[in-house]
């Protein structure tokens, strides 16, 4: 069994306030109780880390501005690798991060997406990435929004637009370069995500679905490549005070694409549905950096809608709330924020895209509805106390079998080999 590892990311886990961080810091966690905190090293590229990092931190510097960009060109425009490859692909990183391992030796590699992948060494050692989500579909689906969906601002960069130079910026928001940005990356990611799924020992996604397709593109068995759940941290034992008032709540960082588009879709064409129906009900936002517009139209519903930004602690909020909504019209991956209601018992009212790769259905908590109208009667069918009790209740058994620290445990154990 590994006794040490190394964990290789471009991104600081640490304040768990989007889904990709909540990921890692499981991973950090359950690597860290596996082989000891001392054993667990984190190579950070990019990046400082906090004072009072969980393991051993390690600080690998990212490319400077015009090493990012002499690479984008160079490899980008060359069709040799994604622009989110390119901007992370310079020798003085590989050589860092190389020198990095060779100091540790890890009898465990662990890579965060094609972003660190494509600086995997050629050894011995058991390696491992987590590719997150497909991002070819991700950007699969945007492309498929927009043209359903004239109305959707697409901000393809998402989370990476951190480690994207400000003067590359302006092309990837410019609405016309946009389409021709997402074809572009969606080709190369995916030829990058197959090339991943063929090499290392093991690829690990959050979605059933996108695992099984992958399988299927590539030709890989699920002897290599997986789905897994992700691990929360823990959690005070949460108890439901729900009272009866329609108080629904909806979580995500709302600069990402997919939440800034449902949200919005949300607030124009279903709110004034529940309204009409429930003048009293209210819905508090949870997350970080939205977008003028959004925040524009969340002021036209300011006597029932509040954006909280980020709250570090959620139970009193889920505690009290009636459902947790997910209108999402596209997305990948699994939406953390399911399994965050889920741990509190809270149910949840999702669209179908929303749900993908989570059991549906009031026996598990989650139920789904896709038009306007059936999104609204459902979320008007959690406000009755009964009911809502019933749905709770499904979504603690739920979150008991496929997320507790217990069941994500043994999933890991396996996929790592630290059983």
């Amino acid at each position: 069994m590994p006794t040490s590892v190394a964990l290789i990311s471009a991104v600081d886990p640490y304040p768990t306030d989007a889904g990709k961080k909540v990921v890692l810091a499981g991973f950090v966690e359950y690597l860290a109780e596996r082989v000891g905190a001392r054993n667990v090293h984190y190579l950070m590229v990019g990046g400082h880390g906090g004072n009072r990092f969980p393991v051993t931190l390690r600080h690998v510097e990212k490319p400077r501005g015009r090493q990012a960009i002499a690479s984008l060109i160079t490899r980008t425009l060359t069709g040799r690798s994604s622009m989110q490859e390119a901007l992370l692909n310079t020798r003085g990183l590989r050589d860092a991060i190389h020198c990095t391992l060779s100091d540790i030796r890890p009898d465990l590699e662990i890579y965060d997406t094609v972003r660190m992948a494509q600086h995997a060494r050629v050894t011995d050692v058991r390696a491992v990435c987590y590719l997150d989500d497909l991002f070819s579909e991700r950007y699969r689906g945007m492309l498929e929004a927009a043209r359903r969906y004239p109305d959707v601002d697409l901000h393809p960069m998402g989370n990476f637009g951190v480690h994207v130079p400000r003067v590359v910026r302006p092309i990837a928001d410019w609405r016309p370069s946009q389409h021709l940005l997402l074809k572009m990356e969606q080709h190369l990611v995916r030829r990058s995500e197959d090339r991943v799924a063929r090499r290392f020992d093991a690829t690990l996604l959050i979605n059933a679905q996108e695992a099984a397709s992958l399988r299927a593109r590539t030709g890989v068995d699920d002897a290599r490549i997986h789905a897994i759940p992700p691990l929360l941290g823990r959690r005070p034992p949460s108890a439901r005070n729900y009272r009866g008032h329609p108080e629904f709540i909806f979580l995500g960082q709302l600069s990402l694409t997919h939440n800034d588009d449902g949200l919005r879709h949300f607030l124009a064409e279903i709110w004034p549905l529940v309204l009409a129906q429930r003048p009293g009900a209210s819905l508090v936002v949870v997350g970080r950096d939205p977008h003028p517009g959004l925040t524009a139209l969340a002021a036209r519903f300011a006597d029932s809608v509040k954006l909280e930004g980020y709250v570090p602690e959620l139970a009193s909020i889920l505690s009290r709330c009636v459902a947790l909504v997910n209108p999402l019209r596209f997305g990948s991956g699994v939406k953390l924020k399911i399994i965050e209601a889920l741990g509190a018992g809270v149910p949840v009212v999702s669209t179908s895209v929303g749900a993908g790769g989570v059991a549906t259905g009031a026996e598990y908590g989650v139920i789904v509805g896709d038009s306007a109208s059936d999104f609204t009667r459902l979320m008007l069918e959690t406000v009755d106390p009964t009911r809502n009790a019933e749905l709770s209740a499904a979504a603690g058994e739920h979150f008991e079998n496929t997320y507790s620290r217990r069941a994500v445990f043994d999933r890991y154990d396996a996929v790592f080999g630290l059983g």
